[in-house]
């Protein structure tokens, strides 16, 4: 599994909250080592006499140093070894130099450092976790409603048949963690392609559809892959997990696309699917219907999508992916076949 995959799999709300969670976590470090423990503490300056070194336990490879410490309180001189949990990493611990410290007037010998600047940089990191999500969100939201508001077109375009069924080869970029992926002819001409524009792990990524046939690009915004917990009771949510009996997982993945959630929004515009497990290996066919008609039938394959490259590797194309699908259609316009493939990878492939 790539180290990428978990936040890749968080919605805009569980990214927000990953995020948040560190803020809040760097807030209560501060919190705690800048005022609780030190509270009522004096600060003062103290001089390095010594250098001492120990285990550490949370590296076996590394040491902590603690330095011993001299500082007066009044008449009395204190030589301690100074043991805080918190230790600025921004200066270089030397015997002979200076070093601000904090201790405690009910008992002079109990000293810490004086970490207040790494402190406030653990602030600011805080506020920073917390501004970074909510400004991206913010500004998503604000590119949905505008991308909804210049929406005047059709979803899709009207259907068009061609004289003769053609194949067609449906090919997911596994290689990148932008999920781009096209549909190619025999001849490995790219017909209708997803391109990546901007990818974002914290909000909705912006990618344009590119219908190399008619020359025309769309931009959409495409959210993160999440899994419900739900049961597929309404028709639309057909769900992509079927097990290897061919049974509808009670749970389903899905994504956010425009703002919407993509298989209600495939079932608005006249889109159904019907699915057959061929083998009990993996091999799925999907029959694509539009409006009740059936469009186009999408059997998934091997990464060797195309027949030719299947029969060089016998053994490697014996495995289904689901992000690869070879289609048999009739249709000229891609927009509905394509979209509902991409829609079946990407949940399937959780790119």
């Amino acid at each position: 599994m790539k180290f990428y995959r978990p936040l890749l799999n968080l919605s805009p709300r569980g990214t927000t909250i990953f995020f948040l969670a560190i803020a809040t976590f760097a807030t209560l470090f501060v919190l705690y080592f800048g005022f609780i423990e030190s509270y009522g503490y004096v600060k003062t300056t103290a001089v390095i006499t010594e250098l001492s070194y120990e285990e550490d336990e949370s590296d076996d490879s590394k040491k902590k140093v603690l330095p011993k410490i001299n500082y007066k309180v009044g008449e009395k001189e204190y030589n301690v070894f100074l043991k805080s949990v918190m230790t600025s990493p921004f200066k270089e611990k030397k015997i002979g130099s200076e070093i601000k410290i904090e201790y405690n007037p009910a008992d002079p010998s109990v000293a810490i450092e004086d970490s207040s600047e790494f402190l406030i940089c653990m602030l600011i990191i805080g506020l920073v976790c917390i501004a970074i999500p909510v400004y991206i969100l913010l500004k998503n939201r604000k590119k949905r409603e505008l991308l909804k508001s210049h929406q005047t077109e059709p979803m899709f375009g009207v259907s068009r048949k061609c004289s003769e069924e053609r194949k067609l080869y449906f090919v997911t970029d596994l290689g990148t963690i932008k999920g781009t992926c096209h549909i190619e002819d025999a001849d490995r001409k790219i017909l209708y392609e997803a391109v990546s524009t901007k990818f974002s792990l914290l909000a909705d990524s912006e990618m344009e559809f590119v219908d190399h046939i008619l020359n025309h690009r769309t931009p959409h915004l495409v959210g993160k892959v999440v899994t419900s917990i739900h049961e597929n009771t309404n028709r639309h949510m057909w769900g992509p997990n079927i097990d290897i009996f061919g049974n509808i997982q009670p749970d389903y993945s899905t994504f956010d696309f425009d703002g919407n959630e993509i298989w209600g929004l495939l079932y608005k515009n006249g889109i159904e699917i019907k699915t057959n497990l061929m083998s009990l290996t993996g091999w799925i066919s999907y029959t694509i219907y539009r409006d009740g008609k059936e469009i186009a039938q999408a059997i998934n394959s091997s990464k060797f999508v195309h027949e030719e490259d299947a029969e060089k590797k016998k053994i490697r194309s014996a495995i289904p992916n689901s992000g690869f699908f070879r289609i048999t259609t009739k249709e000229k316009n891609l927009d509905a076949i394509f979209l509902t493939l991409f829609s079946i990878s990407r949940t399937t492939t959780h790119y």
